[in-house]
């Protein structure tokens, strides 16, 4: 009886954590900046583990539906989501510096008119440069660090959010830059995103 009740509360479990939620998408940057969205999805957001990520690279987030066309046009389509108001952007086309940053979804969000992530850190071709043990070493280091990127629409292409382009963020909110110059990891995602924050407050 009680391996019954146990294997019971372990399927509820498993079933609450992969159900479907209804969610916002955006096919482009364009869309997601303006706020045009379709509402027609349901997906499940799912954390993807260190090993994956080291495994196979891209993002921190998998998100899909269960139906294959349904998977194909999340995949390929669709350039962000957002579910109870938690952003997701499609990494998959996305690259920096000629280096792409992978498949999945990283969490974003919007400040000053431009579309802000945290994903893996990319640069130069570790193996290329170290070796295959240097490159093994590198992409391990990349599976487990973040940085947060910047999605310039103008631009089109990605930047790094490094400390000098945050007091450029953050010059015209002269408290804040003072708070900033103080922080002792000044380009670690938590700090980075506490102030995107403070901003989209403050502009409110």
């Amino acid at each position: 009886m009680k391996t019954t009740y146990l294997i019971l509360c372990l399927f509820l479990l498993t079933q609450g954590l992969f159900a479907q939620e209804s969610c916002k998408s955006y096919n482009s940057i364009t869309d997601l900046l303006n706020g045009t969205y379709d509402t027609t999805l349901s997906v499940i957001v799912e954390k993807r583990t260190k090993n994956q990520i080291f495994m196979s690279g891209g993002a921190d987030y998998k998100i899909y539906n269960g139906d294959k066309e349904t998977d194909k046009l999340i995949k390929t389509k669709i350039y962000a989501i957002e579910v109870n108001d938690s952003l997701y952007v499609n990494c998959r086309k996305l690259k920096y510096r000629k280096r792409v940053i992978g498949a999945w979804f990283a969490p974003a969000i919007i400040c000053q008119g431009k579309a802000y992530f945290y994903a893996i850190s990319v640069g130069p071709n570790a193996a290329a440069a170290f070796g295959v043990i240097g490159g093994a070493v590198q992409a391990a280091n990349e599976a487990s660090s973040r940085v947060y990127y910047e999605m310039d629409p103008a631009a089109k292409e990605l930047d790094k959010v490094g400390s000098e382009k945050m007091m450029t963020l953050l010059k015209d909110y002269p408290e804040l830059l003072e708070q900033y110059k103080k922080e002792a990891l000044k380009e670690h995602i938590e700090i980075v995103h506490k102030y995107l924050q403070k901003i989209n407050q403050l502009n409110q």
